[in-house]
């Protein structure tokens, strides 16, 4: 690994460092945010709302943050999005009730458009970073990042979960408010790359749109995304109220699942994009399997570990996409991922919070049909079309 971040280059580097900041932050209240918001008067169904305002948040923004990103440079995008972010938890630490919470995830949300400038903003590196080694596969600098942010979390949940029994709830989001000071001071440390120059027939997004690899594999994806988001929303409070375990633990159990997303995201990055992508899959659906079947404390932390990989999907989504588009559309083709994921997000959250109120166990079984299906369908794909290259091959031999 340590070869891997000096080989990333000066800039990729401190976009990691503001990413682990960022999970610092955020960790602090990731894995309690039901329970924050709970305590503020919400019910499972209006926890779901709110949250999903988050998916709402980038479904509004990250299109327009691309094509922008494409046409003016990615990091005139990407420091607005640090400042949203920093805003929209600022906003939820001093919401007075559940309802003001809203906007707050709301603008937090808003903050996503930072991604796919970022993603493109690493791109761009080996062009145009003279510190960076040019042969280091885009997916493993992709995963990287989400490496840098879920090592941040890997302590902060477990000590959220204790600061939210010794001063409250709201006061781990206020602190939390000063780690995304940090990790904003760190990204504004990065240089600004030439944009590229406008292509001699235009950008041509509809062309990108009407493309089958491209927007197969995206609504590939964002099924995953919606199994994915459906089970994991609400387990924290699952594993509160389902299966009796304490704050504290739940933050550790936040921390263990923080470790495993900086596990599979070093080890996913070294497989090519699509396997990665079905690899966190399959892992989620073992979480969620283990979650259903057990309250044993080590079994428990077992699933939680291997829930990590749900984060390492979206960084190796982006990737798959990226592989499929020209270096001038990228800004748009990472926005159209980060929209899938809000999209998925919208309706995962939702989702999650309706089955929860039927049957605590509904989530996680629905997550689970949903990538047994995603993973059965693409398997069956990949077998029709490797015996269908392999007759070709007969073919041509045989002639």
């Amino acid at each position: 690994m340590r070869t891997l971040v000096h080989d990333i280059g000066r800039d990729t580097r401190w976009v990691m460092w503001s990413y682990a900041l960022w999970g610092v932050g955020e960790g602090l209240w990731m894995f309690i945010q039901p329970l924050y918001i709970k305590s503020l008067g919400a019910t499972p169904d209006q926890a779901g709302f709110v949250i999903g305002l988050w998916g709402l948040g980038r479904l509004l923004f990250v299109l327009p943050a691309g094509i922008l990103a494409d046409r003016f440079g990615a990091r005139r995008l990407m420091l607005p999005g640090w400042y949203l972010g920093l805003a929209g938890v600022l906003i939820m630490a001093l919401a007075p009730d559940w309802r003001w919470t809203a906007p707050g995830y709301l603008i937090y949300g808003f903050s996503a458009a930072a991604i796919p400038a970022t993603n493109l903003y690493i791109t761009q590196s080996s062009r145009y970073d003279p510190t960076r080694r040019p042969e280091v596969p885009l997916q493993a600098a992709l995963t990287l990042m989400w490496a840098a942010y879920s090592l941040g979390l890997v302590i902060t949940p477990g000590i959220g979960g204790w600061l939210g029994e010794q001063i409250g709830l709201r006061g781990v989001y206020l602190i939390s408010t000063g780690w995304f000071v940090l990790s904003t001071i760190a990204i504004v440390r990065t240089s600004p790359y030439p944009v590229s120059p406008r292509p001699a027939d235009g950008y041509d997004y509809r062309g990108l749109l009407r493309r089958t690899p491209v927007m197969g594999a995206l609504l590939v994806l964002t099924l995953g995304f919606v199994a994915i988001l459906t089970g994991q929303t609400l387990s924290s409070q699952y594993l509160e109220e389902a299966r009796g375990f304490s704050r504290a633990a739940i933050g550790l159990f936040g921390s263990l699942s923080a470790l495993g997303t900086t596990v599979f995201s070093l080890a996913l990055g070294r497989l090519s994009s699509w396997r990665g992508f079905f690899a966190s899959l399959i892992l989620v659906f073992s979480a969620f399997g283990l979650l259903l079947i057990t309250s044993s404390p080590l079994l428990v932390a077992l699933a939680v570990f291997l829930l990590g990989a749900h984060y390492t999907a979206r960084p190796l989504a982006a990737s798959v996409i990226g592989e499929r588009t020209p270096a001038h559309q990228h800004g748009i083709a990472y926005a159209l991922v980060d929209t899938a994921a809000g999209l998925a997000t919208l309706v995962g959250t939702n989702l999650a919070g309706s089955l929860y109120t039927a049957d605590p166990d509904g989530p996680f079984v629905a997550g689970m049909v949903g990538i047994a299906v995603l993973t059965v369908l693409n398997a069956a794909f990949w077998l029709r079309n490797g015996t269908a290259a392999q007759r070709v091959r007969i073919l041509r031999i045989e002639r």
